[in-house]
């Protein structure tokens, strides 16, 4: 009984033998989730390639773990620098005797012990209550606000790391869009839950600074885009400035967050 660990080069489809492996402080693993080596990612513990120089080609990578008794069925999944006969990510079994990093979760929240897949991010009784009364979001919570828009994402088809709360660096989460590219797009996710005040039935308008700074801080994280999210609405005046770069930054209102509520209510995907 035991395992291998190497790591598959899905854009030569080649395995790869390891070279180093280290857990990663908070600053370090946030860099490497956002980079292109994110699926190297286990936790916070990082795998490389024994090989360097496939870093410098941007090549789609990510960890694997294979079960030594996997290997008398599928020998061809430890034979390195050789192109593979089938695709192997279709053995993938997830936490059992095959495992690829690209598709280990979907879901991912950062603790203060680290970064750990989740199940889920919000309770469906949440997003039950936002699909049967939308009137139900001017109560949420800022937590409760974050959680349900992170998990809406997931449900989207984005995998989603969730940053901490007040050490996020104006990121609250980040939504990955993994399918159909030679690397990950990565986006910056920036939610703004405004306090009600007394006698009023709506949350302030946001202004066009909160949109910027969100298309600010994507453009230092170097990702490819971001999105800035409401539980009110965004002033014309954002609008506007998303509306000048919609490749690069987008905007969502209550009514989006309504909307996505009432058609991902049922997590059909898994």
């Amino acid at each position: 009984m035991g395992a291998i660990r190497l790591i598959y080069d899905e854009t030569a489809r080649q395995m790869k033998k390891l070279g180093w492996w280290g857990e990663l402080n908070l600053e370090s693993t946030r860099k490497i989730m956002a980079g292109n080596l994110r699926y190297c990612l286990q936790g916070n513990t990082l795998y490389l390639p024994e090989d360097q120089t496939i870093l410098e080609k941007k090549h789609r990578l990510c960890w694997a773990r294979i079960r030594f008794e996997e290997l008398d069925d599928l020998p061809w999944l430890a034979e390195f620098d050789k192109e593979v006969p089938e695709d192997p990510l279709q053995y993938h079994q997830r936490f059992t005797g095959i495992g690829f990093g690209v598709m280990y979760s979907r879901r991912h929240r950062e603790t203060s012990e680290g970064r750990a897949p989740v199940h889920e991010f919000a309770a469906q009784a949440l997003i039950d209550a936002i699909s049967e009364n939308p009137d139900a979001l001017l109560d949420v919570s800022k937590t409760d606000f974050e959680a349900l828009t992170a998990e809406l994402y997931a449900r989207m088809g984005y995998d989603v790391d969730l940053l901490r709360p007040s050490k996020d660096g104006g990121i609250d989460f980040l939504a990955i869009e993994n399918e159909d590219t030679d690397a990950p797009v990565i986006l910056a996710v920036q939610l703004k839950h405004p306090d009600v005040k007394p006698g009023k039935a709506r949350r302030n308008v946001l202004p066009v600074a909160t949109v910027r700074e969100i298309y600010g801080v994507a453009k230092a994280w170097n990702l490819q885009g971001a999105v800035a999210i409401t539980s009110s609405t965004y002033s014309s005046e954002a609008k506007k400035f998303a509306d000048m770069k919609p490749d690069e930054i987008k905007v969502a209102d209550a009514s989006d967050v309504i909307g996505w509520a009432r058609r991902y209510r049922w997590n059909s995907d898994e």
